[in-house]
């Protein structure tokens, strides 16, 4: 539900709908509702009142809206012996009110709770559809009332994104259609919007034709720099957690091949001076490109220092670990242009993809 204004005033409205019981009980976000039945049916005059009806309960120049969420006959007596009355349990949602100028709007919340005996009954379509009215010019339409099908239902685009919301539903009953078909409306309405859709079962590669990049392992390009250094280990060095020199290597190595690409990047301006790579204030986790044939020669640099055998096996058998996964088809998207600093964001940032 959402709150909005409508054109409807108060000399517009139809005549109530039939009186169907009466306020027995009252708490914090419920009220207990009496309802008259006839014949062991709720339903006086063919509409009946059940499980997710709306009733209106009169309160001084307020309709308190309530949803019916429990109903049922009275305890230890069936349809026969229910003296003509049923119970039902009542969600309080909200009120309709009027403005200054006499116009009827929805707002939700409580601003004065029914009492004990006041009239309940059941909404009218007039009032169905000022509970779901939304007054923006940017809205979708989300379906229609289960309650009244000739009542559409809408939803303000913007604040449906700023919220969290979620598709429930059984097995084949129509979700990915449904998500599809809001999905669609947003953009329309929003043509300014970037949507980033995971589709693991591919269930939405022919929804949105020309207004999608669909992205794979065959086309996605996502830069290995852009990895933080403990997703970057586990990368390079297959998550195996006994190799805490390399770790040590890599954590000296990668800040020291960052600071040689953005001085050999500001090189080509005139009269840039050159400094000790070493002495940068890059960190393992600061996201700025890198070569990893950088990296893999001061890897070998640093080992054709070493006068130990064992010490230069292990940075030998690191340069070999990184070589072996660059080369691995499975991690080709982050590292297929690894040899240039792998700076593919220009165009990743281009993407429309919903």
């Amino acid at each position: 539900m959402h709150n909005g204004q409508s054109s409807l005033s108060a000399s517009r409205q139809p005549a109530p709908a039939q009186l169907r019981g009466y306020v027995f009980s009252v708490g914090g976000a419920q009220a207990g509702v009496r309802l008259r039945t006839k014949r062991g049916s709720i339903a006086d005059d063919g509409q009946p009142a059940t499980v997710g009806s709306y009733l209106g309960i009169q309160r001084g120049q307020s309709l308190i809206i309530g949803l019916i969420t429990d109903i049922s006959f009275p305890i230890g007596l069936g349809a026969a012996e229910s003296d003509d009355h049923a119970i039902s349990q009542v969600d309080l949602l909200g009120e309709i009110r009027q403005d200054e100028s006499g116009r009827a709007y929805f707002q939700r919340g409580i601003t004065e709770y029914p009492v004990l005996g006041d009239a309940a009954r059941l909404t009218t379509p007039e009032e169905l559809r000022l509970i779901v009215d939304v007054s923006s010019s940017r809205r979708i339409m989300i379906g229609h009332l289960i309650q009244d099908v000739t009542v559409p239902v809408f939803a303000r685009a913007e604040e449906l994104l700023c919220k969290h919301f979620a598709v429930f539903g059984a097995t084949g009953v129509g979700k990915s259609s449904g998500v599809a078909l809001i999905l669609q409306q947003i953009l329309s309405t929003l043509p300014e919007l970037r949507m980033f859709l995971v589709d693991p079962h591919n269930e939405y590669r022919n929804c949105f034709e020309d207004r999608a990049q669909v992205l794979n392992l065959r086309n996605l390009k996502l830069p290995f720099w852009l990895f933080n250094f403990e997703e970057t280990i586990n990368v390079l060095l297959r998550g195996r957690s006994d190799l805490d020199d390399d770790v040590e290597i890599l954590s000296e190595m990668i800040p020291i091949a960052k600071a040689r690409f953005a001085q050999s990047m500001s090189s080509a301006r005139a009269g840039a001076r050159r400094s000790d790579p070493r002495s940068s204030n890059f960190t393992v986790d600061t996201p700025v490109p890198y070569r990893l044939h950088d990296l893999t020669g001061l890897l070998d640099e640093r080992m054709g220092k070493l006068e130990n055998y064992s010490a230069r096996m292990r940075y030998h058998r690191l340069i070999a670990r990184i070589e072996a996964v660059t080369s691995d088809p499975r991690f080709g998207f982050m590292f297929d242009s690894a040899t240039v600093g792998g700076d593919t964001m220009v165009d990743f940032r281009t993407f429309s993809a919903c």
